[in-house]
């Protein structure tokens, strides 16, 4: 695969997630307006719980990378073996959310993670065979149309339209994963190519369980260490002050577009890579990341509070001071997830992440615990951004250590890092003088 062609995979994959993104700002727009914080973080909160899904889906999915790419086995029988895993832990996932809502009916959001549960997992999980046999752009529309632009645009509709009630735009979520997990099985069958060894499922499934119960303990206690803080405010502050906070974290984690762009479109590459040539270019991504997300956090830092403000109306307007605090770490997590990709998957360190994401949490919750009693939101927003900075210090580190690259080599950006036809383009608008 050519420079080229990630390159535009990753202009592929950016271009659909900017249109997701966009209808999501403005559904979340409308459904600020029409049901304010309390409403507001309801839906949010359903997307930090459905958080849970994503973080085993992802232990699945480094699972998989690893077989195929690394251990070099057929993707059909290794898909064969992970369907096991994923009705097993959609089946448990959906009855520890019921098990919640249960515990606690004031909280609704509960039983509509439940129902998602099982399809959210399957459909992140999916991805990764899209990935592997280089068809990026596939499942890039499939999502947009379902989970991404196609959930939100449907739901800003309907809210201005009909005024539908929060019940009915989680249903709408609800529906919006069950629909896309339907749609992205349809090419599954020509994806995977042919069984190899039908004899080794159970081997196959041992194997998977070992490595995506560690890979997934690890993105579960990051996800902890990350929205520790969201918890936390739900449970000391009022449903208002979560309505606040959740979308001060939103509108930060809105630059994450770029770097997820960049990861998701890279990963099959750095999974089936030579381990010198994966680690060459996930230095690359990571210092080209750093640099487009600190232009893209200046500009943030200086207009968005005036954007929040001005767009979610003046009940919103502490938010913005919020993004500011939370920026610092915002920013430079955004290389954090090929750090921890390449870790898990192509160094097959996954019991390694668990101990660096656990030291995360512990930080980030004591600092929360004693910031938030004492000054509020700003107290949580200091706590994450803390969190931020001292997962993505200590992975650097450990990787600059494990390939013998300096930090340097990790972290300053270079003029070669430019894709090929992005510079021949920039060298014909702004030709060199003699």
């Amino acid at each position: 695969m050519s420079s080229r062609s990630l390159a535009q995979k990753t202009l592929h994959t950016f271009g659909t997630l900017l249109f997701g993104q966009g209808a999501s700002i403005a559904a979340g727009i409308a459904t600020a307006h029409a049901f304010g914080p309390v409403g507001k973080g309801v839906i949010a909160f359903s997307g930090v719980l459905l958080t849970f899904a994503f973080n085993m889906a992802e232990g699945l999915k480094d699972a998989i990378a690893y077989q195929v790419g690394k251990e070099r086995r057929a993707l059909r029988d290794v898909w064969h073996a992970a369907l096991w895993l994923i009705a097993l832990v959609g089946a448990i996932g959906t009855a520890v959310f019921i098990g919640l809502y249960l515990h606690d009916r004031g909280q609704p959001a509960f039983l509509y993670v439940a129902i998602a549960f099982p399809f959210a997992l399957y459909i992140q999980t999916i991805g990764i065979a899209y990935i592997l046999r280089d068809r990026v752009e596939s499942i890039n529309v499939k999502n947009a149309l379902t989970i991404g632009g196609g959930y939100s645009l449907a739901t800003l509709a309907l809210v201005l339209l009909f005024r539908i009630p929060v019940w009915a735009v989680m249903a709408l979520w609800v529906a919006a994963y069950v629909i896309g997990s339907i749609w992205t099985s349809a090419s599954l069958p020509k994806l995977l190519g042919d069984r190899t060894d039908r004899s080794n499922d159970g081997g196959l499934v041992r194997e998977q369980i070992v490595f995506a119960v560690k890979s997934a303990l690890s993105a579960n206690v990051a996800f902890l260490a990350l929205r520790i803080d969201v918890f936390i405010v739900s449970a000391l502050l009022s449903p208002a002050s979560l309505g606040i906070y959740t979308l001060a974290l939103a509108s930060g984690e809105v630059m994450w577009q770029v770097s997820r762009s960049v990861i998701w479109s890279s990963s099959g590459r750095v999974a089936t890579l030579e381990i010198h040539e994966s680690a060459a270019l996930v230095a690359r991504i990571v210092r080209s990341l750093i640099a487009v997300q600190l232009a893209v956090g200046t500009v943030l830092f200086v207009v968005g509070p005036w954007l929040i403000a001005h767009v979610y109306s003046a009940r919103f307007a502490p938010a913005g001071e919020i993004l500011r605090i939370l920026l610092p770490g915002v920013i430079l997590y955004s290389a954090d997830g090929m750090l921890s990709y390449f870790l898990a998957v192509r160094a097959g360190r996954p019991a390694l992440l668990i101990g660096l994401e656990t030291i995360t949490l512990a930080v980030c919750a004591g600092v929360t615990l004693f910031a938030v009693p004492r000054y509020g939101l700003a107290g949580a927003a200091v706590a994450h951004s803390i969190a931020y900075v001292v997962a993505f210090a200590v992975k650097v580190r450990i990787f600059a250590r494990m390939t013998d690259y300096s930090l340097r080599d990790v972290l300053v950006p270079r003029a070669s890092d430019v894709p090929a036809f992005i510079a021949l383009r920039l060298g014909r608008l702004f030709p060199r003088r003699a």
